[in-house]
């Protein structure tokens, strides 16, 4: 059975997982990404993280893997090679058509699975939240679709600097995406804002789901600027612990994330995928918010699934092209 090298860039970390007899067998990351291509012109730290994965996974495994599968960042101009997103609707098979194989210097041959752009029928100032654009979560939501049996219509919606729903029908095409900044909106107000003092570190954190509400519903009565300062307000007048005040930090956040979202009355499942608190706290909002179906997964199974379905796409193509 084939060994895939499946490898996804970020702002600042690339990865490597090996895929061979239908699992995760090798892991590896080196800190490089996309900044170091804005910072320095050239994606020559990309290219030397993906040479040095593959030569690490050939010695610690004692075999090269036999193709190397891109998605992601590392496939936009910031990344290793660039190529074009498709149009939505796109499924599987338009995916798996858009695979662009190559040869990058000092790496070898490699296979950039292209990411999706949803169109608005022209853009305006006044419609541009009818645009959107994504790269890597072609890949998640077919290998989750799977993982989760699903065949009806669903929302997925991706956790990571940027949320991302996305809208997937019952063939498994993408019919359109909408992003929000959420995740980036965590790290600066929790690092490079006054409210540093008044929370702790995420990776201590358990989530208080009272606190939850209660930072949703600050978003909603009084707007997000009114929210987060209520994080200080809380922490210092109020003397609420900083443990909870977090937590409020992140249902203030979270309420931003509901309006991506088709209406409950839509009755269309709702898949939360990905790591850290938000998929919690937005499945609790949701549950109060009249959303009857939603489904968590969580961050090992949403790694092991964009792994699995960056293979189902390659493979496809390989089908297609035999």
């Amino acid at each position: 059975m084939s060994r895939y090298a499946v490898v996804d860039s970020g702002t600042t970390t690339t990865r490597l997982r090996l895929w061979h007899h239908g699992a995760v067998r090798w892991s590896g990351s080196v800190a490089a990404g996309a900044r170091d291509t804005a910072i320095s012109g050239d994606n020559r730290a990309i290219r030397e993280a993906v040479a040095d994965l593959l030569a690490r996974v050939t010695s610690d495994t004692g075999a090269r893997p036999s193709a190397t599968i891109c998605s992601g960042m590392i496939t936009s101009n910031l990344g290793l090679f660039e190529v074009p997103h498709l149009a939505a609707p796109a499924g599987p098979d338009e995916l798996a058509a858009g695979i662009v194989h190559t040869t990058i210097e000092g790496v070898g041959a490699v296979s950039f699975v292209p990411g999706v752009k949803t169109l608005g029928a022209g853009l305006t100032l006044d419609t541009l939240a009818e645009g959107d654009v994504l790269r890597g979560e072609e890949a998640e939501v077919t290998g989750l679709r799977a993982h989760l049996g699903l065949s009806a219509p669903a929302t997925f919606v991706h956790f990571g600097s940027h949320h991302k729903a996305v809208d997937v029908d019952a063939a498994g095409r993408i019919t359109g995406s909408r992003t929000a900044v959420t995740g980036e909106l965590l790290a600066a107000t929790s690092e490079h804002t006054i409210l540093r003092s008044s929370v702790v570190p995420l990776a201590d954190l358990t989530l208080d789901l009272e606190a939850v509400h209660a930072g949703a519903r600050a978003t909603r009565e009084h707007g997000l600027g009114r929210a987060l300062f209520l994080v200080r307000v809380g922490e210092q007048l109020a003397g609420i612990a900083r443990e909870r005040m977090t937590s409020f930090l992140i249902g203030a956040l979270s309420a931003l994330d509901v309006p991506l979202l088709p209406p409950p009355s839509a009755g269309a499942t709702i898949v939360l995928y990905g790591h850290g608190a938000f998929p919690e706290a937005l499945a609790a909002l949701l549950a109060t918010d009249g959303f009857e179906h939603v489904v968590r997964v969580d961050g090992e199974a949403s790694d092991r699934a964009a792994v699995e379905g960056a293979v189902a796409l390659y493979e496809r193509a390989l089908g297609a092209r035999a």
